[in-house]
C-alpha cells in the first residue's frame, strides 16, 4: 500500500481548492474512499471545508441521480465525484434536469471523447478529468469540450525523456526529485497528450513483446475503439485481448465472430511476430472496469474464465441497474461442455443449462439467496448457439428472482426462480 504524508495531501487539496472552490456546494462521490481520488475529492475535500458530502449508494445511477436532485432543491451547488465507467454508462431516461450539478469530476483513466460530450449533454455541467496516480497525486486536468489536451497543475513541474514523462511536485513524497512516470507522451501547443504506457514490455515465447504497440497496431483499424492487450499467465503463454466496437459491430455468432478474429490477425501479422499476435479475444462495446474505472486483473480473470471452466458463459461485463437488478453481458463459449450431445449438426445451449447460469450467476452478484424451492412461469423461446452474444437480466425479489436472457435475435427464455427463505420452512 502506498503511504502518504499528511504534507502531501494538503498540497493536493490547497490545489483543487484553488482551481475548483467548493462554494455553496454539496459533494456526490460515486467513487470509494479506498481510492486514492475518492478520499481526496469525495471525502478529504468536503470536511476541510465544511462541506456536506455522501457517498456509499451513491455509485448507483438512480440514487446519485436522486442525491443531485436533493441537493439542488436545498439550494447547493452539487459536485459529482465520478469515474469513466459510471459516466460512460449514464442512463438517459433518468430526469437530469431536475439533477444538474455545477461540476463533475473523472479520474482513473481518461475518459473517452464522446463519454465526455454524453455525459456534459445529459447532466449539463463540464466534466473534468484528473490524470494521475497513487504514487504521484494529481499531475493534470482537462475539460475535453475546451481542448483535449492535458494542462498541468498548478505546482507541477513536468519534463520529457525520450517521450516519458518527468514530473515534481509537492504531491509526491520526496518533492524536489524528478518522479519518472511510465506514460509516453508528447508535447502540444496547450499542454501535452498521452500516448500510453511505457513500461508494458512481457516476454512470450522468449521474445520481448510490446503489448502497447500490439495495441497501437489495433487501434489503427476503422471499426476498433479502445484495445487492450494483456497477459494470462496460461502454460501456453499467449496473450489475450480485450476489444471494444460499436455496438452494432459486434460479432453475434460463430461466422461473424471468426470474421472479426481473422481480420484482426492478418492486420497484425504485418507488423507483429506470430508469437505476439493474442491468441484468446474478447469483443465489448464498452471496456468493463471496475468502480475506479480500472480494468484490473480481477476483471481480466473473468472476462477469461471460461478458458479453465468449460462448462460457464463467456463473461463481457455486468450493468448495475440498481441493488436488486443486474444485466450481465455474456457469450456462448465455442467449446461449452454442453453443447456435446445437443446437436452434432446443429449444437445449441440445452434449456436447462441456460436455467442453472441463471441461478449461479444470481448467487455470484446477489449473494445466496437460499435453498432452491422451485421454478414458475419457465420459457424458452429461442435456442442459443455457440459465440452467440446475449444479455441475462437478473432481478432479486424477497422469495427469489426473476431472470430473462435475451440476444439480437429476441428472448430466448425467462422464468421466475423460487428460494427457501432462511428462517422458514419449504
Amino acid at each position: 500500500m502506498q503511504a502518504k504524508r499528511f504534507d502531501q495531501l494538503e498540497a493536493e487539496l490547497a490545489t483543487h481548492a484553488e482551481l475548483w472552490p467548493l462554494e455553496r456546494g454539496a459533494v456526490i462521490s460515486q467513487v470509494s474512499h479506498q481510492h486514492i481520488y475518492g478520499l481526496l475529492t469525495g471525502v478529504l475535500r468536503p470536511l476541510c471545508h465544511d462541506t456536506p458530502f455522501c457517498g456509499d449508494d451513491s455509485r448507483y445511477p438512480e440514487v446519485m441521480a436522486d442525491r443531485l436532485a436533493e441537493a439542488v432543491k436545498t439550494g447547493l451547488a452539487p459536485i459529482l465525484v465520478s469515474s469513466p465507467a459510471q459516466l460512460s454508462r449514464l442512463p438517459a431516461h433518468l430526469p437530469w434536469s431536475e439533477a444538474t450539478p455545477a461540476r463533475i469530476f473523472s479520474s482513473g483513466a481518461p475518459l473517452a471523447a464522446e463519454h465526455a460530450r454524453d455525459a456534459e449533454t445529459l447532466l449539463g455541467a463540464p466534466v473534468i478529468e484528473l490524470y494521475g496516480s497513487t504514487e504521484t497525486g494529481g499531475i493534470a486536468s482537462r475539460r475535453q469540450a475546451e481542448r483535449v489536451d492535458w494542462q498541468p497543475l498548478p505546482g507541477v513541474e513536468l519534463t520529457l525523456r525520450s517521450s516519458e514523462l518527468l514530473l515534481r511536485s509537492a504531491h509526491l513524497e520526496h518533492p524536489a526529485r524528478w518522479w519518472h512516470q511510465a506514460d509516453r507522451v508528447e508535447t502540444t501547443e496547450h499542454g501535452f497528450r498521452l500516448l500510453g504506457r511505457a513500461d508494458r514490455l512481457v516476454k512470450v515465447a522468449g521474445k520481448r513483446v510490446s503489448l502497447a504497440a500490439i495495441e497501437r497496431d489495433l487501434i489503427r483499424l476503422p471499426a476498433i475503439e479502445e484495445v487492450r492487450c494483456v497477459t494470462l499467465g496460461r502454460t501456453d503463454g499467449r496473450l489475450g485481448a480485450v476489444v471494444v466496437v460499436p455496438r452494432e459491430a459486434l460479432p453475434r455468432d460463430h461466422a461473424s465472430r471468426r470474421q472479426l478474429v481473422d481480420q484482426l490477425r492478418r492486420h497484425l501479422a504485418d507488423t507483429q511476430t506470430p508469437v505476439a499476435i493474442p491468441r484468446y479475444w474478447r469483443f465489448v462495446d464498452a471496456l468493463p472496469t471496475n468502480p475506479q474505472g480500472k480494468l484490473d486483473r480481477a476483471i481480466i480473470a473473468r472476462l477469461f474464465a471460461d478458458l479453465d471452466n468449460p462448462r460457464i458463459p463467456r463473461w463481457l461485463g455486468e450493468q448495475v441497474d440498481g441493488p436488486d437488478e443486474r444485466r450481465l453481458t455474456l457469450e456462448v463459449p465455442e467449446r461449452l461442455a454442453y453443447l456435446e450431445g445437443h446437436f452434432a449438426s446443429f449444437p445449441v445451449v440445452p434449456g436447462v443449462v441456460m436455467l442453472q447460469w441463471a441461478i449461479e450467476l444470481a448467487n455470484e452478484v446477489f449473494g445466496s439467496a437460499g435453498n432452491f424451492r422451485g421454478v414458475e412461469r419457465l420459457k424458452f423461446q429461442r435456442v442459443l448457439r455457440p459465440s452467440a452474444h446475449f444479455t441475462l437480466h437478473l432481478k432479486r425479489h424477497e422469495d427469489g428472482l426473476t431472470f430473462s436472457i435475451d440476444s439480437h435475435e429476441g428472448r430466448h427464455c425467462s422464468g421466475r426462480v423460487r428460494f427457501v427463505v432462511r428462517g422458514q420452512d419449504a
